[in-house]
């Protein structure tokens, strides 16, 4: 808890709606939960790595890398993409001071820190406007781009928030969160460099025994993507998030290879 409370003090934060709508605490208690989890969640780290630096290398051209959902940054094979990369973008909402530590090692790697979905700030005042990116686009240097463990994360904190300010018809917010799926997964399709989609599909919780007891989908009734590849991540083991049951995640893979030469 301490640990917890210290980094809310001393994590700068640009955006103005990162704390008061619960995405610094959220990202305190993930970061938390990774150590609580570490050995746990070390084969899905471990495969997301291996899995970014085979696609990096399999890039035709290597100016700009954009990674959305960087995060702590232990998913991503930092050093790797620094040297393969004239320079390597790393996005999210928000940055601990850990990942800020080590991107500093590295003179190519910048953090920024933005809305991927473009939509918190309506969000934040209340209005109920899922937008359609359009940040980057345009970058014809962006060369490789990436959808880190994101996607199906984009509804929770908006929906929990519009919940808070008002009483609001589940229909419009499962409506929103759909609307937030739907328009990222356009968003990465309409890059023109090679994408790179790594999402949760669907979910599983075990009883001690093993049993499964429930699995249930994490895309709000949209269609999910046929994965191209995928692996189990052991989310939360047995009491990390209830004494009697474990919760594992199927991740999966998706790519959009629409390079153009330089």
């Amino acid at each position: 808890m301490i640990w917890e409370l210290v980094q809310y003090a001393i994590t700068p934060v640009h955006l103005p709606y990162v704390r008061p709508m619960g995405f610094l605490k959220e990202a305190i208690a993930t970061a938390a939960r990774s150590k609580r989890c570490r050995t746990a969640w070390a084969p899905h780290y471990a495969k997301c790595r291996d899995l970014l630096l085979a696609e990096a290398h399999a890039c035709a051209n290597k100016r700009k890398a954009l990674i959305f959902g960087a995060g702590t940054l232990n998913d991503i094979p930092l050093a790797e993409l620094a040297t393969l990369f004239d320079e390597v973008w790393l996005v999210d909402l928000v940055f601990l001071p850990a990942a800020r530590k080590r991107a500093r090692g590295f003179a190519n790697v910048r953090l920024i820190e933005h809305d991927v979905t473009e939509s918190m700030s309506a969000f934040y005042q209340g209005e109920l406007l899922v937008a359609m990116p359009q940040r980057w686009l345009n970058d014809k240097d962006i060369d490789w781009v990436v959808s880190l463990n994101l996607l199906t994360q984009l509804p929770t904190m908006p929906l929990a928030w519009l919940r808070k300010r008002r009483t609001q018809d589940e229909n419009v917010l499962e409506n929103i969160a759909k609307g937030l799926l739907q328009a990222h997964i356009a968003y990465l399709q309409a890059f023109q460099a090679p994408v790179v989609l790594i999402a949760d599909r669907e979910a599983q919780r075990f009883d001690r025994e093993g049993t499964c007891l429930e699995t249930f989908e994490l895309w709000w009734g949209l269609p999910v993507l046929a994965a191209e590849e995928s692996w189990h991540w052991s989310l939360a083991p047995l009491g990390e998030m209830a004494r009697d049951f474990a919760q594992t995640h199927r991740v999966g893979v998706n790519r959009w290879q629409r390079s153009i030469s330089s």
